[in-house]
């Protein structure tokens, strides 16, 4: 062979080896271009989307191309797969944060306030919020706040979302690579988490930190225990009757006992993760009101396909949540037992209050609202195809996605119950996606669907499939995880008018606001009221307001935009109020570009 002809060999076997990250890291140069073109004041109806140019969405694409490029490659090559995941998870989750000024969500400015308190009293702040009853995540926040040498936790919010999404890496990671799929699915499995993962519950809360301490449960469950074997079923005359069987070995009472679940780690290192995971059950029962359950019923479907041997940790796990419910959080249920119980059973209440009730507003609104459902519906079609076509050793996957749904008819939880229960159950619901295209070829549980064979040009139709599936996704989650940001985000001009209002506003006084879209409530919890007028028409907004007596009254661009997309008013709607109020008493005292500030005349008192 020449010399030039060597030359070229190697630079095709270089390019081929390189070709992955390279393009990952074209796409990166290309998304920091796009946050530094986009501008937050030009934002519009459909949020965050638009005001990302070409370049976001062709570094968003070369990224996945990359990814699907290095999960082909032989062999795999781990951590080019996990700088990938985390160049895909930075663009999806990182975006809003660059481009936004200030925090987006108005809760996440709510939960600051509560750490605040925390930090000055040192306790919760008892018969004022419900959520000061599941105290520990906010307290484990103001023990950080008090370490870091900061004054309130202001300074986590607008990284936050990007800073817990990477922490749930390590996590997903484990469960993907014992959770019985193949290794491609596995890592396919978590870029299909962070690709359609548009549910925006990793703001600054308790919640997400509790779904960490979630992941990390079940990751170490799936990590020490294997199940028996049970034998293969063969294509015998016989072989769905043998089926039916099995699955009627799940109410054996040695499986309950997990005697079916066996392990090869040693007794004294089971027994110090079973520490562990009481610590984490522990601090989990004090820090949500949801998610202990949903570990509950996640580890009873490990125990249930023989995933976990130890049926004593359910019942600590239980009585921990049950326990803390009925002492800790006495406060919150006494007196409110309808709250907690009245729903039990009711599926087309907790149907409405979670799908029916959200389908209302303007064209853009609906755009994003009914996207969300589809992708949601597509995504668990896909992973309804990967139950099919994958052979298994044990239907865990299957079982984790589905019982979070059980906490839809079993406890009362509002209008973003369904939310909480899709996200419980995505990381299971993602490695089923992913077996739809990289299912597994072994296992003594046979697929339903016979294998696809694809012999010609394979490997190029496997990347053109996880591209189109991984980027779809990916684009659908950027328009519809910020497609509420022209009223969840907001500028520093809102910001600096609620400061303004809260630097003049004395204790027992009452801050006005037609609806509580803006970073209000992070300081003076217990001390300065805030009152919403939200409902009923333009006209009356001012009169409602001014019924309350507040001594401050905030306008903002966010609220506007809430009126706007949500509640169906005329563009504009927000200076008739204004108008309305300096008619009957208030004068502007302070304004921004995009907030204004009114309080009572003088002669008014």
């Amino acid at each position: 062979m020449k010399p030039w002809d060597l030359a070229l060999s190697d630079l095709r076997r270089l390019s081929r080896d390189w070709l992955g990250s390279g393009l990952a890291a074209v796409g990166m140069v290309l998304w920091l271009s796009a946050i530094y073109q986009a501008n937050f004041l030009q934002m519009g109806p459909l949020g965050l989307v638009s005001i990302l140019g070409w370049t976001y969405f062709v570094g968003l694409g070369l990224v996945v191309v990359g990814f699907s490029f290095e999960l082909l490659h032989t062999p795999l090559r781990q951590k080019r797969l996990i700088f990938l995941i985390i160049a895909l998870a930075l663009i999806l989750y990182g975006t809003a944060s660059a481009v936004e000024p200030v925090a987006s969500l108005p809760d996440s400015w709510i939960h600051a306030g509560f750490v605040q308190y925390f930090v000055q009293h040192g306790r919760p702040l008892n018969n004022f919020d419900a959520r000061f009853s599941w105290p520990g995540g906010f307290s484990i926040a103001a023990v950080f706040v008090a370490f870091t040498g900061q004054v309130n936790a202001l300074g986590f919010l607008r990284w936050f979302p990007v800073a817990i999404e990477l922490a749930y890496l390590a996590p997903l990671l484990v469960i993907a690579k014992f959770s019985g799929v193949n290794k491609r699915a596995g890592w396919l499995g978590v870029a299909l988490y962070y690709s359609t993962n548009w549910i925006y519950q990793d703001y600054f809360s308790p919640q997400a930190l509790g779904y960490l301490f979630f992941l990390v449960a079940i990751a170490v469950v799936l990590a020490i225990w294997r199940p028996r074997s049970v034998g293969r079923l063969g294509a015998t005359r016989g072989y769905w009757l043998e089926r039916i069987r099995q699955s009627r070995e799940v109410l054996r009472v040695a499986r309950l006992e997990g005697h079916d679940a066996t392990t090869t780690w040693g007794s004294a290192a089971v027994l110090w993760l079973l520490g562990l995971l009481g610590l984490i059950c522990l601090a989990l029962a004090m820090s949500h009101q949801l998610t202990p359950y949903a570990l509950v019923m996640g580890l009873g479907a490990c125990l249930a396909t023989r995933r976990l041997g130890r049926p004593e940790l359910i019942v600590v796990a239980g009585l921990l949540a049950l326990g803390w419910l009925s002492l800790g959080a006495s406060n919150y249920w006494l007196g409110h037992l309808s709250v907690i119980f009245g729903s039990i059973g009711q599926v087309g209440g907790a149907i409405g209050s979670n799908v029916t009730s959200r389908v209302t507003g303007s064209v853009s609104h609906l755009l994003v609202v009914k996207l969300r459902i589809l992708i949601t519906a597509g995504f668990f079609f896909l992973a309804g195809i990967g139950f099919l076509r994958r052979y298994a050793d044990s239907r865990t996957l299957e079982a984790l996605s589905g019982v979070p749904f059980v906490l839809l008819v079993a406890q009362n939880y509002g209008g973003e119950g369904l939310l909480r229960v899709v996200l419980y159950s995505l990381p299971f619901v993602s490695l089923l996606a992913a077996s739809a295209i990289l299912p597994d070829t072994s296992g003594t549980i046979r697929s339903f669907m016979p294998r696809l064979r694809i012999r010609r040009n394979g490997r190029n139709l496997l990347r053109l499939a996880v591209v189109i599936v991984v980027l779809g996704f990916a684009v659908v989650t950027t328009i519809v995880r910020g497609g509420n940001d022209s009223y969840e985000a907001f500028s520093t001009g809102e910001l600096a008018a609620v400061n303004y209002a809260y630097d003049h506003v004395r204790p027992g006084q009452i801050i006005g606001v037609i609806t509580p879209f803006l970073p209000i409530e992070m300081r003076d919890v217990g001390s300065v009221a805030v009152y919403a007028s939200s409902g009923g028409t333009v006209k009356q907004q001012g009169s409602i307001l001014i019924k309350a007596r507040p001594a401050v009254i905030v306008l903002t661009q966010s609220q506007e935009a809430w009126g706007e997309l949500v509640a169906g008013y005329p563009k504009g709607w927000e200076a008739v109020v204004e108008v309305n109020l300096v008619q009957h008493g208030y004068r502007v005292v302070a304004s921004w570009p995009t907030a204004t500030v009114l309080e009572p005349a003088p002669s008014v008192g």
